[in-house]
């Protein structure tokens, strides 16, 4: 079945748009789709996006969507919308999926009624807020609608109220709303799901042993946009598959199932636990738009643990197509 793919997506061109792909990126996913069989319209997910995807009805069989969207808190549901609008078949999740998951308080509400574990926390909107706080040091703060570990840095672990006034103050000042939550001190996975019926690939854990001594055990800004990019080996940062044993496997499989079907995620996602000293896991957080970095130039998780399941950006491009071409009914 071949089909004409909208290949939406955007563009890095500096080096602080660290949620956008390089050229060199969208060139691989383009050859993924042509790979394939499939013709490829390359539509950059800018201003001009909407009037390009008008002129596009009727031409485009699919629109395969990687675009993070240009600012707000539903940045992600941008091209999403777009399609519905205009009754274009896309890849991966619904607009309201990609905004609920792009906001750390409103998931852990919903995905608590599921009965998910997750640390406690607080949403903060203003500094006088900060009095409200009765959770248990350490705490760690997190802008609240960023992904990409953006605004989250080892000083944001605070073990007293007067670390953490100090840093509440500063944080507000550049991230508003943020979320104030437990800290679990423990070890920390990453795991990938493909399909509508998703499957679960190779669990990673993340490491911290290459993080400057009296770093906080945290995958924040630092670890993720300094330290591991100036390893000479890898492998240093990550393990995938992850050592566990069965019982533990088996439990952060059907905990990652179960976000993913109660948050409704469609073809793909990834999700981030921690696994405290008892052994219990807790939800962090969940990217709908796991990135697709195939290059193995940067450590990039979803396509590490794709590859440990056997998987190359192709073989995911094929299955994450295949999953929307049934939702739509356009498998023939």
């Amino acid at each position: 079945m071949k089909l004409t793919v909208g290949f939406t997506y955007n563009l890095k061109r500096e080096r602080g748009e660290i949620e956008f792909d390089s050229p060199e990126v969208i060139s691989l996913i383009k050859k993924a789709i042509e790979q394939l069989g499939h013709k490829v319209i390359l539509i950059e997910a800018d201003l001009n996006a909407y009037d390009r995807l008008k002129k596009l009805k009727g031409k485009v069989d699919i629109v395969f969507n990687i675009a993070e969207g240009l600012g707000g808190s539903g940045r992600e549901a941008q091209i999403p919308i777009f399609c519905e609008m205009l009754g274009i078949p896309y890849t991966h999740s619904r607009p309201t999926v990609h905004a609920l998951g792009l906001d750390k308080t409103l998931t852990k509400k919903v995905i608590a009624g599921a009965g998910v574990p997750a640390p406690k926390s607080l949403l903060i909107t203003t500094f006088k807020a900060a009095a409200q706080i009765n959770l248990g040091f350490p705490l760690i703060i997190k802008p609240n609608r960023e992904g990409s570990s953006l605004g989250v840095f080892d000083k944001n672990v605070v073990e007293n109220k007067s670390q953490l006034y100090k840093r509440l103050r500063l944080m507000l000042r550049q991230f508003r709303p943020v979320m104030v939550e437990e800290y679990i001190d423990g070890r920390e996975f990453t795991v990938s799901l493909l399909g509508d019926q998703p499957e679960v690939l190779p669990i990673l854990e993340q490491k911290f042993a290459f993080l400057p001594k009296g770093f906080h055990r945290i995958a924040g800004y630092e670890l993720k946009w300094l330290y591991e990019d100036r390893l000479t080996d890898q492998a240093e940062a990550y393990a995938c598959p992850a050592k566990l044993i069965r019982r533990q496997i088996q439990t952060i499989k059907a905990l990652s199932v179960k976000v993913f079907k109660t948050l409704e995620v469609n073809d793909c996602a990834r999700i981030d636990w921690r696994m405290g000293r008892t052994g219990r896991f807790y939800f962090l957080e969940i990217n709908t738009l796991p990135g697709l970095n195939f290059s193995g130039k940067e450590i990039s998780y979803f396509p590490l643990s794709a590859r440990a399941a056997g998987y190359d950006l192709t073989r995911v491009v094929d299955i994450i197509l295949t999953s929307a071409l049934r939702r739509f009914n356009l498998l023939k």
